[in-house]
């Protein structure tokens, strides 16, 4: 092999680690935010705190309605369209196609950022702790603690209320519904929601000051903006 060639090859080789790092930590990086250092550990299974979560989802258990089932069932879709019930009805994915992209791109960092967090307490879901649980919506797959969904649910909020701060209070709100779902479906206890509730917060604030995300986030607000029929800002 040529001397150039080889050069030529090494430096191909060299590049192409690097376009899948650049894939992979999109925004941000595992090691910006290490939330097993960041966040307290779940209360311990038989702690007092532990038993009063469960009689919470014993009691929410009781006492929902088939509206509350469906709505926790819809609310299992973690999808920033269920945000459209108080954004407005052209809040789709079809009319904002860079929007709908831009927050799949959110949601996989953010699932990368909460996974070593889960793994690390592991934590068993309410249901595979007390079989008087009965889940209304699709049980998951991995720990409890942090919630997705609710860290979901948070750094979504936070980022579409500061695309449209005229309905920050209703996408806050709606957010806090959304959070709830999870404990009323009977997936996870109320300090598996704080927590997501807490690690959504840290992310957005990280991502609000990324120099990437901050040119995908104007993109995306012009095209929300522009769809809903709001005033540039």
């Amino acid at each position: 092999m040529r001397p150039l060639n080889r050069l030529f090859l090494i430096f191909l080789l060299l590049l192409l680690p690097q376009y899948g790092l650049a894939e992979e930590t999109a925004f941000l990086t595992r090691e910006q935010i290490d939330f097993p250092r960041l966040l307290a550990p779940p209360p311990a299974v038989g702690s007092p705190r532990q038993k009063q979560e469960m009689e919470t989802l014993l009691t929410l258990q009781k006492s929902r309605t088939p509206a509350m089932e469906a709505s926790a069932q819809a609310d299992a879709e973690r999808s920033v369209f269920r945000f459209a019930d108080v954004v407005g009805d052209n809040f789709t994915a079809e009319k904002l196609p860079r929007t709908a992209a831009f927050f799949t791109a959110v949601k996989k960092r953010a699932d990368s950022l909460l996974g070593p967090a889960k793994a690390h307490w592991n934590r068993p879901r309410p249901y595979a702790a007390n079989p008087e649980i009965h889940p209304c919506v699709p049980k998951p797959g991995n720990a409890s603690y942090p919630s997705g969904h609710s860290t979901f649910g948070t750094v979504t909020s936070i980022i579409l209320a500061n695309m449209l701060p005229e309905k920050q209070t209703q996408i806050y709100d709606r957010a806090e519904l959304y959070r709830l779902n999870r404990e009323i479906g009977g997936v996870h206890y109320p300090s598996d929601v704080e927590a997501g509730r807490l690690a959504g917060t840290v992310i957005a604030a990280f991502l609000l000051q990324d120099p990437a995300f901050q040119d995908e986030f104007a993109k995306s607000k012009a095209e929300v903006r522009g769809v809903l029929g709001l005033p540039a800002e």
